[in-house]
């Protein structure tokens, strides 16, 4: 049975992050196009790893794309704000803007992980969380801290969020950090922060950790290394903005090229340093090809689209997937295991859908709404810049 609790594995896998507006006005379609495929990945990962195990097969690898969530969240939020921090931003009113752009979907989130562990409890209630467990979880995630008492899960009612908390993280001692920044300091972290993954990923075979009490420590590294590398890519690469080469076709390549090496499994033997090569090597060419990448037309559409509500798909998909497994062994239901690709594509265009609706009717018009009071309740203060809007921020 896969109850609540037991679908640890979901935190392989992290959030997306929305590319931002450059100082021209302009942003990275490419990339949001990037983030917006692999978020589709992440959501068939999860529906067939739980299905199976996470025992290899098709989208084994699909935890890799947390690791290029945190690269395109260092690349995209460095180059958003660093010229802010300069002209006085501080780091309160930053820490606000994260949270005026995370919280409102990761709310949605945990309301939906809450009723999908009561809907558990409706069909077996030995498989669902319960009493201090439940409102320890509760009482934490409100705060996007993870469960207490410390052990197990991060976070058993939506899995993924453990990536969220170390992004917010990360974006904070950005914003302490940003004056120590620069190519000779984020060399230095990125390569040591790369030896203490190498060590780890030879003891354990993968990177997918982070997600348990027992491995947040990894979390940690995993979060630092790829989100620092981002933030690299972007002091290389000096932000400039995204050029006129035939970007559709480009594009298209560097989207069959992420969605083969996301779904590739190797053998197990190599799946060691597969991992390493994505996360050391090909997640800061996607970013800095994709930076470079301008499309055009209804490819240009298509990349906010999807970039626009990848953060939501991604907050909202994993609860419901237990619900559904569970409900299937409970009533002998075999769509699930045998037709899994048929019900992974039913069940992500369901959740694309709602992440769409979720995006334009409740995440646009809070944030905007929870702009203005900020606005209004520090008038006199250096101006704040308005939440990123569709193209803006993070998953």
């Amino acid at each position: 049975m896969a109850s609540m609790a037991s679908m640890s594995t979901w935190g392989k896998e992290g959030g997306p992050v929305r590319s931002v507006p450059d100082a021209g006005g302009r942003g990275y379609p490419a990339l949001d196009g990037l983030r917006g495929l692999a978020a589709i990945i992440v959501v068939y990962y999860h529906v067939t790893g739980v299905a199976t195990g996470f025992r290899g097969g098709i989208f084994g690898h699909g935890y890799l794309a947390v690791d290029l969530f945190f690269a395109l969240s260092g690349f995209v939020l460095f180059h958003a704000y660093e010229e802010r921090f300069r002209q006085g931003l501080s780091v309160g009113a930053f820490l606000w803007l994260r949270l005026i752009r995370l919280y409102p979907l990761y709310a949605i989130g945990l309301s939906i992980g809450l009723a999908a562990n009561g809907l558990i409890l409706l069909i077996d209630p030995t498989q669902g969380i319960t009493g201090g467990h439940l409102l320890s979880s509760i009482a934490t995630g409100l705060v996007l801290l993870p469960s207490l008492p410390p052990t197990g899960d991060l976070f058993p009612l939506n899995g993924p969020c453990w990536t969220l908390m170390l992004e917010l993280m990360a974006n904070i001692l950005m914003a302490i950090l940003w004056r120590r920044i620069s190519v000779r300091t984020m060399v230095v972290l990125c390569a040591t922060l790369a030896v203490i993954l190498t060590v780890y990923v030879t003891a354990h075979g993968d990177v997918a950790a982070g997600d348990k009490w027992s491995n947040l420590l990894f979390g940690l590294v995993r979060c630092a290394l790829s989100f620092s590398i981002g933030i690299l890519v972007r002091l290389l690469s000096g932000g400039r903005t995204p050029g006129t080469a035939p970007g559709n076709v480009m594009l298209g390549l560097l989207c069959l090229a992420l969605a083969a090496l996301l779904i590739c499994s190797p053998p197990a033997q190599y799946a060691g340093p597969y991992d390493l090569a994505f996360i050391l090597v090909a997640s800061p060419l996607f970013i800095l090809l994709g930076s470079r990448i301008a499309p055009t037309g209804s490819t240009a559409r298509l990349c906010s689209l999807s970039g626009g509500t990848s953060y939501a798909l991604y907050v909202t998909h994993c609860p419901m997937i237990g619900v559904v497994l569970l409900w299937s062994y409970t009533t002998g239901t075999l769509v699930y295991r045998d037709h899994l690709l048929l019900f992974a594509s039913g069940y992500t265009l369901v959740f694309a859908a709602l992440a769409y609706a979720l995006d334009r009717l409740y995440d646009v018009p809070v944030r905007r709404w929870l702009g203005r009071q900020r606005g209004s309740m520090a008038p006199n203060a250096i101006p704040v810049p308005r939440p990123v809007p569709d193209h803006g921020r993070a998953a």
